[in-house]
């Protein structure tokens, strides 16, 4: 009898076991799906398409070699690459959240959706967003052959880089997300506090610039210490400051699971509103 009852719990698990498989595998695939539609569309009926981009960072990158080496000098060796490693990240980091707030009000009809979860628009958003970064890696490898930079095993940290940057770039993303449903002024609040922000991120200056009374700040902050260990692994060549990046990985998660408790609490409120 023991038996007998011992193989149909296991019988009644495996059900179980492949539903939650299946489940689990049409998240993904449905992610996959949002992310390509995403990129898709972003540049759907505009005449250069994809190129559109490539030529943000470009832009932006001619801009800050043309202001702080010519206008305002700096002084910093191999001074486009140098940025460059920084630019990337930092506008993955700002397109994200600049598009957060929204996320979930644009996206009325499949919020309504009873077996979609809004979270995953923040996840799809953070996606999509990184695949420009991806898409221009080649070209920084390309400068920093050109400016001689070698490239060593540090490489090899740039995707705990990215990982951990995620972590953090969608749990402040499902934060903005969540308040902007309530609170429409958080949008605009972000767009403001992350034009504010890029002047204390060094990404046009060293991290060294930055005087003493204000370094224990710095270390607080957690796309500063991110941007730093870019470009120390890409710049420099050399593995980036590990009691830092742990600090920001133990912030990024906070961050990240912050973010989903305030989601969850709100969740039914946000599908009622919206």
């Amino acid at each position: 009898m023991f038996r007998i009852r011992g193989e149909s719990a296991s019988e009644n698990c495996e059900p179980m076991r492949k539903n939650s498989v299946n489940i689990s595998a049409h998240h993904i695939d449905l992610i996959t799906h949002l992310v390509k539609r995403n990129f898709i569309l972003r540049y759907k009926g505009s005449s250069i398409g994809v190129l559109w981009s490539l030529m943000l960072p470009l832009c932006q990158l001619l801009v800050l070699v043309f202001v702080f080496r010519k206008v305002v000098p700096l002084n910093i060796e191999d001074y486009p690459v140098f940025v460059f490693t920084a630019l990337l990240p930092w506008i993955w980091f700002s397109t994200c959240l600049g598009s957060a707030g929204s996320l979930f009000i644009g996206n009325r009809d499949l919020i309504r959706k009873p077996d979609f979860s809004p979270s995953t628009l923040v996840i799809v958003d953070t996606l999509s967003n990184l695949l420009p970064y991806l898409l221009f890696l080649p070209v920084l490898f390309l400068m920093l052959f050109i400016y001689s930079r070698s490239m060593t095993l540090s490489l090899l940290y740039l995707p705990l880089l990215i990982m951990i940057q995620g972590i953090l770039t969608a749990g402040l993303g499902l934060i903005i997300a969540t308040l902007n449903v309530f609170y429409r002024d958080v949008q605009h609040i972000v767009s403001v506090s992350l034009m504010l922000l890029f002047y204390i991120t060094p990404v046009f200056y060293r991290s060294q610039a930055i005087a003493e009374s204000y370094r224990a700040v710095f270390k607080l902050n957690p796309i500063a210490v991110l941007i730093d260990s870019y470009r120390a692994v890409l710049f420099y060549g050399r593995v980036p400051e590990w009691s830092s990046l742990l600090l920001v990985g133990i912030i990024s998660c906070a961050i990240c699971f912050t973010g989903y408790f305030i989601y969850k609490r709100q969740l039914h409120e946000i599908i009622d509103i919206i």
